[in-house]
This record gives structure tokens, sequence and C-alpha cells, in this order.
């Protein structure tokens, strides 16, 4: 059993490699597009657990075993720990994200909009399959 200095440090560890994640995607919400687009990440507007930010941090940091569930809100980022009874770590979006999600569920991106119906391919994210 974990002890609540290595949840704790955990809990840090993916706060920070989340928020690196976030701030790599771009410096405006046209660059966090492109790349979203280049990873091939496409998602549903209006859906925290299906946008294209969350289909890009789901195949990141959800393949984490520890990781139940991420969800991107207007200006934070939930993950839910696979324990029920611990809370989300709480990511703040950097601004260019921000604006991206505002953006993409006004409509701004269509390429990057999924559909109901359509398929659902993995994206591409270099480094993503050398992680297992």
């Amino acid at each position: 059993m974990k002890d609540l200095a290595q949840v704790t440090r955990g809990r840090r560890e993916l706060r920070r490699s989340t928020a690196t994640l976030l701030e790599a995607l771009g410096a405006t919400s046209d660059e966090v597009a492109s790349r979203l687009e280049e990873f091939g990440v496409r998602g549903f507007v209006a859906d925290s657990r299906g946008c294209a930010v969350a289909t890009y941090l789901n195949a990141v940091v959800g393949s984490d075993p520890q990781v139940r569930s991420v969800a991107v809100l207007a200006e934070r980022v939930l993950i839910s720990p696979m324990k029920r009874w611990r809370p989300p770590v709480t990511v703040a979006l950097p601004e260019s994200v921000r604006r991206f999600v505002a953006e993409f569920d006004a409509g701004k991106y269509p390429r990057l909009v999924r559909r109901p119906g359509d398929p659902s391919p993995a994206p591409q994210i270099p480094g993503l399959a050398d992680r297992s």
C-alpha cells in the first residue's frame, strides 16, 4: 500500500507533467490546433471528456494505469485517479489552450471535430508507443 508521501509525489508529478504537455501544444490557439491536427487528434464539440484536448490527454496521461478519466473544462483539466475516494488532480489550462477550447466549441476548427459515428483512430503522438 502506498503511503501518503508517495501519493502526494505521484499527484505532484502528474500535475507537473500534464502542465508541461499542455504548454508544449503551443503559444496561440492556432498553434494548439495545428499541433493537435499533426497528432491526428479529433474530438467532440462541447464534450469535456471527448473534446480534442481531452482526446490528446487521454492518449498520453490516460495511459497511466493510475488514471481513471480526464475532463477538460473551460479553465482547467480534472484528472480522476483510479481510487474513487481520492480527489481529482487539477491542472490549470494555459491561456492558449483555454482560447483553443472556446474556439473549438464555437466551430473555428472543423478539421478537428469528430462527429458521432466517425471512426476513432488513436492519435499518433511521437514517443507514446515507447511508453509501454
